[in-house]
């Protein structure tokens, strides 16, 4: 009696195998649309298991978890069907990879449900932020251009001018080697480079450095006019 006891138990474990390998179907309803719940559902698999099939056209996809203490772990369909604009039931179909579940497929398809709503949760809170504008950054007013000097530098504390001298004319000068000294008429100006700005009419130039040879120049100097002018110094 206790023999056949056994073997009826034994039989009918075995015809419960497979009802246990693949449970019933879950269903969850959100209120959100159906490409909302869709998004939210893939985020939560990529994020937290292993999606191995997706087509978003139907509004399917495959993902598998890892094994726990009471699984071996699950393989589970999932799909999306629309309810009505801002509704949508997310359906998840879970098989066990090995042996007895345990009621963790239920545990894990409920804990699903729920990282889902937070993924939903979360989008809206992002889309209903609104970023306060931001103030107008107050700029200065432009500092005044100082005047141009007479001949080069300018002096210390000099005061700019409302309008360019028409009388005169500019001259930037540079050399090789830079830092010779200048001379407009026989006068030192300054060194190299230098912008001079001269009176109208003749003046002469001339660039001077220690083992060079002078360099000199005779130019006309034109109302309002830039002249821009190099000085090759030669080696004594």
């Amino acid at each position: 009696m206790k023999q056949s006891l056994r073997v009826l138990t034994v039989a009918a474990v075995a015809l419960m195998l497979p009802i246990l390998a693949q449970a019933e179907p879950k269903k969850k309803t959100y209120n959100n649309s159906a490409d909302q719940v869709f998004q939210a559902a893939l985020r939560t698999a990529r994020e937290r298991h292993v999606v191995t099939f997706v087509d978003e056209k139907t509004m399917m996809f495959t993902f598998e978890t890892g094994r726990s203490v009471t699984s071996e772990g699950f393989v589970a369909n999932a799909s999306v069907e629309p309810e009505g604009e801002d509704k949508a039931t997310l359906i998840i179909n879970v098989q066990t990879k090995k042996g007895f579940s345990w009621g963790a497929g239920d545990r894990m398809t409920e804990k699903f449900y729920a990282q889902v709503a937070d993924e939903l949760a979360g989008d809206t809170r992002q889309k209903s932020a609104v970023k306060a504008p931001q103030q107008a950054v107050a700029v200065p007013e432009p500092k005044a251009v100082p005047d141009e000097p007479s001949m080069t530098k300018p002096a210390a504390g000099a005061a700019s001018a409302a309008a360019p001298d028409p009388t005169k004319g500019k001259i930037n000068l540079t050399s090789a080697p830079d830092g010779a000294d200048v001379y407009v008429d026989d006068s030192f100006v300054g060194n190299t480079p230098a912008s001079l700005v001269l009176p109208v009419g003749k003046h002469t130039v001339k660039v001077s450095q220690s083992g060079y040879a002078d360099w000199q120049k005779e130019l006309s100097v034109l109302a309002g006019s830039e002249v821009n002018l190099k000085a090759s110094l030669q080696k004594n």
